[in-house]
């Protein structure tokens, strides 16, 4: 008789599309309604009684997470968006679905808060931080990719050269790859924050971020939050730029657009990393890069400030 883990294994790996939109549609609805009730409650929380979350703020929480709920487990069994030679057992693919489920679910709440309050919660980011991390810990296997893989020595036979203790330990590498996650995470964006202060007299990015940062990156490791951070500009340009043109909207939050660049990731995590894998396993390029996104990402970070200086008549939503 098989158990509840088998048959999840199965139902995940070898259901078929309509069995999985069947399932994890209802799923996202029922997870949505629950996110938009917590949601609400955080930005009560932080107006202090002064707000409540609208009607059209709550459907679209809860219509967000109908819509990636399926849609990632689709990407992932049907699209093979995360499948990777040195990437997470297979055998492991239920639970990692779960684990980034989560992830999701913290996103889209830190989103709408952000949107609402122009604040990411400690709520969200802290608890988050610490399920990131002992998830990984408890179970193994929830990386995208290892921790560290060097392309850079290929074997013929064995491939790219991964540590032994890796293969062998994976509830202690589990732990490696959620705190170095959490730690580049956080630490690149405090360092954008600082240097962004430093050039531009204020800061360009809030503490919220650096926390959601954090979070991100213990769900899904270093190598795939350097790739957020670097994606996160592309996103909020585009955005900042067409709210500040249609709706006269001065002041955009960035915490959305970090959540944004994650869910790329997630989406299209094998074909980000296969281009640039051998970047990552090269450390003398890995310092060069860091010291060029740290300060290039500043810069872009104060660009995008200047959106605001674009000369829009403001119409009627943000007059009342």
């Amino acid at each position: 008789m098989l158990s509840i883990n088998d048959l999840a294994f199965r139902f995940v790996t070898r259901g078929p599309g309509w069995a999985h939109l069947a399932v994890c549609v209802p799923l996202g609805l029922l997870a949505g309604l629950l996110l938009a009730h917590w949601t609400a409650r955080l930005v009560a929380d932080e107006s202090r009684g002064e707000r409540r979350l609208s009607r059209w703020p709550k459907a679209a929480i809860v219509l967000a997470t109908a819509a990636f709920f399926p849609g990632l487990i689709l990407a992932v069994i049907g699209g093979n968006c995360q499948s990777l030679t040195e990437g997470g057992s297979i055998d492991w693919a239920h639970w990692r679905l779960l684990y980034h489920y989560v992830l999701v679910g913290l996103l889209i709440a830190a989103t709408a808060t952000d949107f609402d309050q122009y604040v990411i919660p400690d709520q969200i980011t802290l608890p988050g931080m610490a399920v990131g991390f002992f998830a990984a810990a408890c179970l193994g296997n929830m990386q995208l990719v290892p921790i560290w893989v060097d392309w850079n020595h290929l074997d013929p036979i064995a491939g790219p050269f991964i540590p032994e203790w890796i293969k062998q330990h994976p509830h202690l590498h589990g732990m490696a790859f959620s705190l170095a996650g959490l730690a580049a995470g956080a630490g690149i964006t405090w360092a954008a924050r600082l240097i962004s202060r430093f050039v531009l007299g204020k800061e360009a990015l809030g503490f919220g971020d650096v926390t959601l940062m954090g979070m991100i990156g213990s769900f899904l490791g270093w190598q795939p939050v350097v790739l957020v951070f670097l994606l996160a500009p592309m996103c909020g340009a585009l955005a900042a730029v067409t709210l500040r043109v249609l709706y006269g909207r001065r002041a955009v939050p960035y915490g959305p657009y970090l959540s944004a660049a994650a869910l790329v990731v997630l989406f299209t995590w094998r074909w980000l990393w296969i281009p640039t894998r051998e970047i990552f396993g090269h450390w003398p390029t890995l310092v060069a890069l860091a010291a060029g996104v740290t300060g290039g990402m500043a810069a872009l970070l104060g660009l995008l400030r200047l959106y605001r200086a674009i000369p829009v008549e403001r119409n009627k939503i943000d007059e009342h």
